[in-house]
């Protein structure tokens, strides 16, 4: 192949390919009958090594001194290459979300805009203490559009950052709602984790009147969509959320993480504020505390103990009932366990 169809074809200029030559980096192994440069696969490939070294910000002389081990990694440098590739687009990507976030912004005053960008970028930061102080400004003064800080909530992984942009996120109260319903929608499960949380926030945050019957069923709703999620902790944050609420949809996941865990004394305390406020999933509470104590597994017989510790007397006749059929339990912990509240029940203060 001559030097001009292998720059037409490569990109790299003919002038280019004779720079190498002259600095060692590339030897044509051909010429033709008239003298012309001849290039052969081998040739080929090794302007593909130079271009690529070249793209992972090589020197000229750096890709001297690799071309001439012997035992160079083609395979390594195509993987290079398309991790970097990945980065760039990863990189382009977020600056066109950036981009079109600010023209969505709508403003046109250049100071206003300018500032935005800035807290925007700062959200962005690779830092998370930036992100951290960027989300607690943004929260007191307003200055961070909620959409920005809707998505920085929705990717933050660091736990105090994160933390903050909720906060920040539910001084918006409503009008963040839109956007972490849509993000619990997500395909990712660390994404729906971190709506739940934000969507909880906002709820627990903004107080009833404001909130509004209508807001309060969008969270409702995209709770209720969530509890059949594939990822555990999805079921679960959205099952305590919902607790919250008082919705009682919530009840059979809570009474599977009480049986199972790992939250399981949390998910006892909200099955038990159901049964306390009278709430119709009482019986269907009662019903699969009987049936757990009953279980042959200690395990789950324990764990009904630990709900039934939770739901003081007058409530449910049938409470004191089953702690007393566990005060006889056959296993010495759950037996003395039982037998202990039962004491507490009739000497002590109530529980709540």
């Amino acid at each position: 192949m001559l030097i001009g169809e292998v720059a037409r074809r490569s990109g790299v200029s003919a002038r280019m390919l004779r720079h190498y030559e002259s600095i060692g980096l590339l030897a044509p192994t051909e010429r033709t009958a008239v003298g012309y440069r001849e290039y052969s696969d081998a040739d080929i490939g090794r302007i593909f090594h130079i271009e690529g070294l070249r793209k992972l910000g090589m020197s000229l002389a750096e890709v001297k001194g690799v071309l001439a081990d012997p035992n160079f990694d083609t395979g390594g440098l195509l993987r290079d290459l398309i991790a970097q590739t990945r980065r760039r687009i990863g990189s382009e990507q977020r600056l066109l979300d950036h981009l079109e976030r600010v023209e969505r912004l709508g403003r046109t005053d250049a100071g206003a805009l300018l500032w935005t960008v800035d807290l925007m970028r700062s959200l962005e930061s690779a830092d998370a203490v930036q992100r951290h102080k960027a989300a607690l400004g943004g929260g007191v003064d307003g200055s961070v559009p909620v959409e920005a800080l809707s998505a920085a909530v929705l990717d933050e992984p660091v736990l105090n950052a994160a933390g903050a942009m909720r906060w920040a996120l539910a001084q918006a109260g409503p009008a963040a709602i839109g956007h972490l319903v849509t993000g619990a929608d997500d395909e990712s499960a660390e994404v729906r984790q971190r709506a739940i949380r934000a969507l909880d926030e906002v709820r627990r945050t903004t107080g009833p009147d404001e909130l509004g019957s209508e807001a309060e069923g969008r969270i409702r709703d995209a709770l209720r969509a969530r509890l059949d999620d594939e990822d555990d902790e999805v079921r679960s944050l959205s099952a305590f959320a919902l607790t919250g609420l008082g919705d009682p949809a919530a009840v059979p996941e809570l009474l599977g993480i009480a049986m199972t865990g790992p939250r399981d004394i949390e998910a006892a305390e909200a099955l038990a504020d159901f049964v306390i406020g009278g709430s119709d999933a009482a019986e269907e509470i009662m019903a699969r505390l009987r049936l757990a104590a009953g279980s042959p597994r200690m395990i789950e017989r324990f764990r009904a103990l630990q709900v039934l510790m939770e739901i003081p007397d007058g409530h449910l006749g049938a409470v004191t009932d089953l702690l007393v059929r566990l005060a006889h339990d056959e296993n010495p912990e759950v037996a003395a366990t039982a037998a202990a509240e039962l004491r507490r029940r009739r000497d002590g203060p109530p529980r709540r």
